[in-house]
């Protein structure tokens, strides 16, 4: 008698419509995917029909894509961030990131977000820029080493960093450091000075007018 193997198919038993635009497909061996309506439409909704291991692999696939999705519109909601930001952000999920497609996957997620213009590593750029300038006391060095540790170019960087900063801006910024620190620890030596004003990313040019400027002040305060 001849005998046959019997195959285990796996095949969609329900289904579950989000108003996020999302459905929640239950598989018959006790799966749940969740992926995009747009996706499922465009498999035909196989509702109670066998899936092919290629039909399996597509929704898993989509469903992973889903969560990465979810996890980069989250944190876009909160803040503005660069492509390079969510890439690590999203990559230190581990349900996410164990997949053998999840960089594919993460790419064409932010290539979206770039295309309907939820991500933008410019406006990120611009928006990180300005913030220092009216927050911090970061001279251009500083803030242009914080922009290339987020992803952005240095060419982009400086772009940017030019725009909307300029000289006197600078200086400005480094005597109101200078007028800062001094406020706690007297009598500073103008090397000391100097290399706090290093470490705070203005260049040499903006440091010696600074403290020049700054010593002067003094010297009129103390008569």
């Amino acid at each position: 008698m001849e005998s046959f193997e019997v195959q285990n198919l796996v095949s969609v038993k329900g289904v579950k419509y989000s108003n996020d635009g999302t459905v929640t497909l239950f598989l018959s061996d006790k799966r749940k995917l969740r992926i995009a309506l747009e996706k499922w439409s465009e498999l035909g909704q196989p509702l109670n029909k066998s899936l092919s291991d290629k039909d399996q692999k597509i929704l898993e696939q989509e469903s992973c894509f889903t969560l990465i999705r979810n996890k980069m519109l989250s944190l876009l909601a909160k803040r503005e961030h660069s492509a390079e930001e969510l890439r690590r952000k999203i990559k230190q999920n581990s349900s996410i990131s164990k997949t053998n497609y999840f960089s594919e996957l993460l790419e064409r997620c932010l290539l979206e977000m770039q295309e309907k213009g939820f991500q933008s590593d410019n406006r990120f750029a611009r928006q990180y820029v300005e913030s220092k300038l009216a927050n911090k006391t970061h001279g251009p060095l500083k803030i242009l080493a914080g922009l290339f540790n987020r992803g952005i170019s240095k060419e982009q960087s400086n772009l940017i960093i030019n725009e909307l900063g300029h000289q006197k801006l600078w200086l400005k910024k480094s005597i109101e450091y200078l007028e800062k620190i001094q406020k706690k620890r007297k009598n500073l030596s103008p090397q000391v000075l100097s290399q706090k004003l290093y470490h705070q990313g203005f260049t040499w040019e903006t440091i010696e007018k600074a403290v020049e400027i700054f010593q002067e002040m003094e010297s009129i305060n103390d008569e």
